[in-house]
């Protein structure tokens, strides 16, 4: 090869490793970035229930929090409890930081239970933060002679349920086998609300509820006492019902203990913030950021105040934590665990 063409072909190297490292330089910064894109933020519930009022807080007022105040759009995807819009992330979502979501509770346990429909990896979702756990309940109406778990395992109780596989037929029958309660699902209402509706009218004795939809949407029933509620689906009791016991104070083994704590740790991740895998590590950390400014920031918390909304935050990284122990159960617990629902 002569000189002249070696000459050249160096030249060309250095003028492309220049520009390579010039583009290198002039990388996007997540402050550029955010200044001039939009967000959508994904809700994997229909609108109105608490997922929804959650997740379009966050959208409000996060934004206010990121550089430029980006809008974010909230886009519903309902479907499969939650598992149409985690796979949508996971699959279709964007990945450069503009897409966020609020998906359901259940994604780790899911995935541990080997669901046909899951599709995700829960550990690769980058989780931004927690706004609330969430704690789901069997409640009963008032005139129904049941008033304990112990009253639960000598009568049969009917209770309204949506869909086989939901934690409102799953939930029940877990309390049916590790704690001895004979309760009996009638499926095919429409949500908890639904169920709820039905209770009230006296066509079933009780329901499944969110804790926090009875603070907020009948707190009525708890001040006049129009239902009893027998048993939380958490890891802790409620502050609200201090006297109602946590699913994982039943079970008779270790490993007992151990398949309710798993199923108890949908409450703990409640209604958290995350956003696609592969979301690059600087507009990461801006949403985390911007998700813990908004936890103080006043015009946030005057409205949740006045909405009457639960506050009980994490740090993304305290999520992330939570979502790498839940899939730390042993294989024999996983296995029983995903037999009992059936």
């Amino acid at each position: 090869m002569s000189r002249t063409v070696v000459a050249a072909s160096a030249g060309l190297f250095c003028a492309a490793s220049a520009l390579f490292v010039a583009g290198t330089a002039r990388a996007e910064t997540a402050a550029e970035f955010y200044g001039k894109n939009s967000l959508t933020m994904v809700i994997g519930y229909n609108p109105g229930g608490t997922y929804d009022i959650y997740a379009r807080m966050a959208a409000k007022y996060m934004q206010k929090h990121l550089p430029g105040q980006p809008n974010i759009v909230p886009k519903n995807i309902p479907g499969v409890g939650g598992g149409r819009a985690a796979n949508y992330l996971h699959e279709q979502g964007l990945k450069d930081g503009s897409m966020i979501g609020v998906i359901s509770q259940n994604v780790a346990l899911q995935q541990v239970l080997k669901h046909r429909a899951v599709r995700y990896d829960a550990r690769r979702f980058h989780w931004i933060g927690r706004m609330t756990s969430a704690v789901e309940a069997t409640i009963v109406w008032h005139t129904v002679p049941v008033k304990t778990i112990a009253d639960a395992r000598r009568r049969e109780v009917v209770l309204a349920g949506t869909s086989a596989g939901s934690s409102t037929d799953t939930n029940p029958r877990l309390m049916n086998t590790f704690a001895g309660t004979k309760f009996k699902i009638v499926l095919g209402y429409k949500g908890t609300t639904g169920g709820m509706l039905a209770m009230e009218r006296g066509e079933v004795e009780g329901s499944l509820a969110v804790v926090q939809n009875l603070v907020i949407q009948k707190p009525d029933w708890i001040r006049d006492r129009k239902i009893t509620l027998l048993v939380q689906y958490s890891q802790k009791r409620h502050k609200a019902f201090p006297d109602a016991p946590a699913m994982v104070e039943f079970g008779d083994t270790p490993e007992d203990k151990e398949i309710l704590n798993l199923y108890g740790s949908t409450a703990e991740v409640g209604r958290s913030v995350m956003a696609p895998p592969g979301v690059p590590a600087d507009r990461l950390a801006a949403l985390r950021k911007a998700f813990d400014a908004m936890l103080k920031d006043p015009d946030f918390l005057a409205e949740m105040r006045k909405r009457k909304m639960e506050l009980d935050p994490l740090t993304g990284d305290e999520v992330q934590a939570l979502i790498d122990r839940i899939f730390a159960i042993s294989p024999g617990a996983a296995t029983r665990a995903a037999a009992a629902r059936k």
